[in-house]
């Protein structure tokens, strides 16, 4: 009975030791995985025109406001997006979710058409938060916009923190949670 237990204790210590060595192969993935994302974050943010908190802004909708205005004393979620954006599809429904929560949005439909094609696309989309039709990708030019989408934190008038790509509700409620406590 002793060599029996002997033989189970070492298989224990035995699958520990992996169990170990996984857990710590699992977490420095993790973590480069993170660094290489804030990297890439950094590296294509956006860069918010001086003077572009005060300018109008004219909605799809018809609201007429400004980015101080939406952002005063909260977090404003800005998102660069387009309907021909396939990574957009996945990160549309996202964005969308966050407003439904209350969470104030302004999407860019860059390069997406006209006002009444936006409008059409959206609706087949079921997507409900307001946008302003760049149509020609000035407005987008002007924040030098890298790539589709761009989700930009904008609190009192002032980019706060960026992200492009797949973003989760999760990871982008998060930010913008730390956005409310920091800023």
């Amino acid at each position: 009975m002793p060599a029996l237990l002997l033989v189970f204790q070492t298989a224990f210590l035995t699958m520990r030791k992996k169990i170990v060595y996984w857990i710590k192969q699992v977490a420095q993935t993790l973590v480069m995985v993170a660094l290489l994302a804030f990297a890439v974050d950094w590296y294509r943010r956006p860069v918010q025109p001086a003077g572009m908190a005060d300018a109008p802004v004219h909605t799809l909708s018809g609201r007429h406001t400004s980015l101080a205005e939406l952002s005063d004393g909260q977090t404003v979620v800005v998102y660069f997006w387009g309907s021909w954006c396939g990574i957009c599809r996945y990160t549309s429904p996202v964005v969308n979710r966050l407003h439904q929560a209350g969470v104030p949005v302004l999407g860019v439909a860059l390069r997406s058409g006209s006002p009444q094609e936006v409008g059409a696309y959206m609706q087949r989309q079921q997507l409900h938060f307001d946008n302003v039709n760049d149509e020609r990708g000035v407005l987008s030019q002007q924040w030098q916009v890298q790539v589709t989408p761009t989700v930009a934190l904008v609190k009192n008038g002032r980019l706060i923190h960026s992200t492009s790509g797949v973003s989760s509700y999760w990871g982008l409620r998060s930010r913008i949670w730390l956005a409310d406590q920091w800023h």
